[in-house]
């Protein structure tokens, strides 16, 4: 798999990317982080088969830390500012 140096869909700078990544509503960056945890997860197998042991086991160890940060503050944060959304508080 070649990695991209830009995403193709998206013209602004990497830094533009983060704060409009960073805007999105926690919900919407706990399903993003998932993602990421998954693709993480899926592509430590794949350079596992590639016979790639360190960058298995590094993107492994991403893969595990984004799933920690996900169920001790992500989640937990898109919770609470839920309430908030609901109750109208801003």
């Amino acid at each position: 798999m070649k990695h991209a140096k830009r995403i193709e869909e998206y013209n602004g700078s990497l830094e533009k990317l983060g704060r409009d990544i960073g805007n999105l509503d926690y919900d919407t960056l706990v399903e993003l982080f998932e993602i990421l945890t998954k693709k993480f997860k899926k592509d430590s197998a794949h350079d596992l088969e590639l016979n790639h042991p360190q960058v298995a086991e590094k993107l492994a160890n991403i893969s595990k830390a984004l799933q920690k940060i996900l169920e001790k503050d992500m989640k937990p944060l898109a919770d609470l500012c839920r309430s908030y959304n609901e109750k109208g508080i801003r």
